[in-house]
């Protein structure tokens, strides 16, 4: 049996990611104290139903002697939340978040927490469906997930090895990086995708086309393209808010781009047209390529 890298873990929010990390530490560290915390009574039922046996609806005792404390409620709510428990957190745990967006998270609960003596790294697991909630969690939607891995604040090496090494057991690879680079790249293979698959979502109405049409000719391209934007509007409000600078950013980019392939067309330009599919097809295929010494989700 590996060693445990933290005896007693606590997941605040039973979500998609909280609860899906809750079912892989049940499966990958059977003898680690696993707590979940939720507002309500109705999702820490179905945890129970699901063998997470220690649930609780006061933050403050689900974190009481944890050695880990991971933040998976919406980012929106990590510094409130943290305020409240922060009498609870010993100051020898480690507490970790799952958010998309990395400098706010730091700039806020970050602060907050280093300021009093606690100890905080930000995590990232590269990971998650359109689905939402406790019913759609699974354990194996962590496995060879990347987690990005964020310690601005400077906590020790120590700290910094057992949350790789508790993300490692559930099956994942860790990679490094500051927040401000983590935004920047989240923006451009997250973020904007999801918008861009909202921008498809929403025009495929636009226009006189027949609703009935539609519904008959949306196969697997569509299907595809648009899943994403089935995710929790809420939840992506409140990431594409907490990351605006470089979401902005990608988003002129993506505008000026538009405006070239509009005029590639307008001036028959066929030839330009089929160099910018070109491009797309190669930096996918260069974003995408796996190699056997750069593992990735």
């Amino acid at each position: 049996m590996s060693e445990l890298p933290f005896r007693s873990v606590t997941i605040l929010g039973p979500g998609l990611l909280g609860g899906s990390i809750a079912l892989a530490v049940r499966q990958a560290m059977p003898q680690c104290e696993l707590r979940l915390w939720a507002r309500r009574e109705q999702p820490l039922q179905l945890a129970q139903s699901l063998g997470i046996e220690h649930t609780y609806t006061d933050a403050r005792k689900a974190c009481e002697g944890a050695e880990l404390i991971i933040l998976a409620t919406p980012i929106g709510a990590f510094e409130e939340l943290s305020r409240s428990v922060l009498p609870a957190i010993s100051k020898t745990a480690l507490v970790t978040d799952v958010g998309s967006v990395k400098a706010y998270v730091h700039r806020t609960t970050g602060a907050l927490l280093t300021d009093r003596g606690r100890q905080f790294i930000g995590s990232h697991p590269m990971a998650g469906t359109e689905k939402q909630g406790l019913e759609n969690a699974f354990a194996e939607l962590l496995q060879n997930a990347t987690v990005v891995l964020t310690n601005p604040h400077g906590v020790a090496k120590e700290y910094e090895a057992r949350l790789e090494l508790f993300w490692q057991q559930l099956g994942c690879h860790t990679y490094c990086m500051d927040p401000a680079s983590h935004d920047r790249t989240v923006a451009r293979i997250s973020h904007m995708p999801h918008i861009v698959a909202g921008l498809a979502a929403r025009n495929a109405t636009v226009g006189d086309t027949r609703l009935a049409d539609l519904q008959r000719l949306a196969s697997t391209g569509y299907r595809d393209t648009t899943r994403v934007s089935s995710g929790s509007s809420a939840m992506w409000a409140d990431i594409l808010w907490e990351n605006d600078v470089a979401v902005r950013e990608i988003l002129h980019r993506c505008v000026d781009d538009l405006h070239r392939l509009v005029t590639l067309l307008e001036n028959q330009d066929k030839p330009g047209v089929r160099t910018w599919l070109d491009e797309a097809k190669s930096t996918r295929e260069l974003i995408l390529k796996i190699s056997d010494n750069n593992p990735t989700n």
